[in-house]
């Protein structure tokens, strides 16, 4: 059974619980469960999508660095100093543009595989 009429999740996980793909499970490696974590994190065929990002942070991102990644450091922590509070601001800001361009990427690549795979099933169901 195909999803239901509406635009592709990134999340099977999600969709199933509402009825609206038949599994949970990853489409793609078909071994663990298709969350949003999976997806941007753990799935190994996105890494290349991700070393920009992990070379910038100097570890492979996590769901522990999306707040950070997302709103910037805490104001608490920044420098007092001008310069240097805006050389921080300005590194938080190259670090979400990675990131942003990390899910970018990864989505595009994961709706059009979907969109093929519903493509195959359609010709193979007529």
């Amino acid at each position: 059974m195909a999803r239901k009429n509406g635009p592709i999740s990134t999340s099977d996980s999600y969709l199933y619980k509402r009825a609206r793909a038949t599994s949970p499970t990853c489409m793609q490696c078909l071994g663990h469960e298709d969350t949003v974590e999976h997806t941007l994190f753990e799935f190994e065929q996105w890494e290349p999508f991700r070393e920009e990002l992990s070379f910038r942070l100097g570890h492979r991102p996590t769901a522990l660095d999306i707040q950070e990644l997302i709103c910037g450091p805490a104001f608490g922590v920044l420098p007092a100093d001008p310069a240097d509070k805006h050389t921080a601001l300005s590194e938080a800001e190259k670090r979400f543009r990675l990131f942003y361009r990390m899910v970018e990427r990864i989505m595009k690549v994961k709706e059009d595989q979907e969109r093929a795979r519903q493509a195959e099933e359609a010709r193979a169901a007529e």
